[in-house]
């Protein structure tokens, strides 16, 4: 074989194998932009069908709510309300001052700190000669059963409660007279161990507070009436939990969560586990807003996020099928702009905005969502940034303390073995 047939052969089968070489990257290219395009569209549609069962579970509830609503406001056995303070939040002598307006007969209010010097004690002295007629209780001890500040807090106020059902209300809630004749009415069926409230955002300060209000009607809102409607609520938020003295110490008290973040969660776990009901009450609270930077509401959301990644890995990972905006753009972008991406997008955002009105607008009453409902897509891909970056790394901020989240929930500050 000739120098020049031998060089021509040789040319012939390397242009051959960078011809082969080529077409099965293509074809590899092409399958997995392909995969990629199916995936993102199967989350979009099942985010539009999330969207869809959102809005039939917050219809359920608002027939529950007028079911509630049948049972009269005469139920008022005498209640302990458990404040726990730390610092004062926005409007923190309005928050307290609410619950001396109530319109009910007899009830405790107490108050916990755990310093003396802590700025909200001068708030709740001075609530206290405000309100004299109304039984109001101070306790300031340092005393701790766990990590998590608050319960230890509670657990130090508790020994102060004079009846024996009782209600822990986080210090940013605010409430109008008729909030403990309402949250108590579903208390007379014997089946019912805990009540627990939605709330709304109100008096936002900052674009980063009114983006967590946003988030908190139209996203937060819609999961909790989902979750009720599939599977009954089997937790309790801390706007309002009230429950009876010997069913909390028979789930183990406040020590059985001391040493969890999601501590409200839990007990609410622990009341469903344990074979009774907890209700959704019809009354919707104020979630008096803060000063939030962006910075400190992505701290507040991660620290959110991260935790509940850990504690319940599955369920977590199961929220890219609600994050309807932000998959469905990624489709778009995907889809290279095409008109069916476009037409993926439109209705996504479409029913997106339609369950944000019905449960946060109309269900919630919350009148800010429907000023900035526009804001809704924003927020979701806020949200969306948020769940994807918490899956990386398990320590928190809180409180001031770097805490790691252990697998199950617990916390412990970091460097402490």
């Amino acid at each position: 074989m000739t120098n020049e047939k031998w060089k021509t052969e040789n040319g012939k089968w390397g242009n051959d194998a960078a011809s082969k070489s080529s077409r099965l990257h293509s074809t590899m290219s092409f399958w997995l932009i392909s995969a990629i395009r199916v995936a993102l569209l199967i989350c979009a549609v099942a985010a539009v069908v999330y969207y869809g069962i959102a809005l039939w579970a917050g219809w359920l509830w608002s027939r529950d709510r007028r079911r509630q609503r049948a049972l009269g406001l005469e139920y008022t056995p005498p209640v302990t309300i458990l404040i726990p303070v730390r610092g004062t939040d926005h409007g923190a002598y309005e928050n307290f001052a609410s619950f001396c307006r109530q319109d009910y007969p007899d009830y405790q209010l107490i108050f916990g700190a755990r310093d003396e010097a802590d700025p909200a004690v001068g708030v709740i002295k001075r609530l206290k000669a405000d309100f004299p007629s109304q039984r109001i209780d101070l306790v300031v001890s340092p005393a701790e059963i766990g990590h998590n500040a608050k319960v230890s807090n509670l657990q130090n106020m508790s020994a102060q409660a004079a009846y024996n059902l009782l209600i822990i209300v986080d210090s940013d809630i605010r409430v109008t007279p008729d909030y403990l004749r309402r949250v108590m009415a579903p208390m007379q069926d014997a089946s019912v161990g805990m009540v627990t409230c939605l709330y709304r955002g109100a008096q936002a300060p900052t674009v980063a507070a009114l983006l967590e209000n946003i988030g908190i009607s139209s996203t937060f809102g819609p999961e909790v009436v989902t979750a009720r409607a599939l599977e009954g609520i089997k937790f309790a938020l801390g706007s309002t939990i009230l429950t009876r003295r010997e069913l909390l110490e028979r789930i183990g008290g406040f020590r059985a969560v001391a040493d969890y973040l999601a501590d409200d969660f839990l007990l609410g776990n622990f009341v469903a586990k344990a074979g009774y009901q907890v209700v959704l009450s019809d009354y919707v609270v104020e979630h008096i807003s803060g000063d939030d930077t962006f910075a400190s509401m992505l701290r507040h959301q991660l620290r959110w996020g991260r935790s509940t990644r850990i504690s319940r890995p599955k369920g977590y990972a199961g929220l890219i099928l609600t994050y309807g905006t932000a998959t469905a753009l990624l489709a778009l972008i995907a889809l290279k702009f095409s008109a069916f991406g476009w037409a993926v997008l439109g209705v996504t955002l479409a029913v997106r905005l339609l369950t944000a009105w019905a449960m946060g607008v109309v269900g919630l009453g919350d009148r800010t969502l429907a000023k900035y409902l526009w804001l809704v897509p924003l927020r979701d891909l806020i949200g969306f940034g948020i769940w994807v970056a918490s899956f990386v790394g398990d320590e928190i901020q809180w409180r001031g303390t770097t805490f790691q989240v252990l697998p199950g929930g617990k916390i412990r500050p970091v460097g402490e073995s």
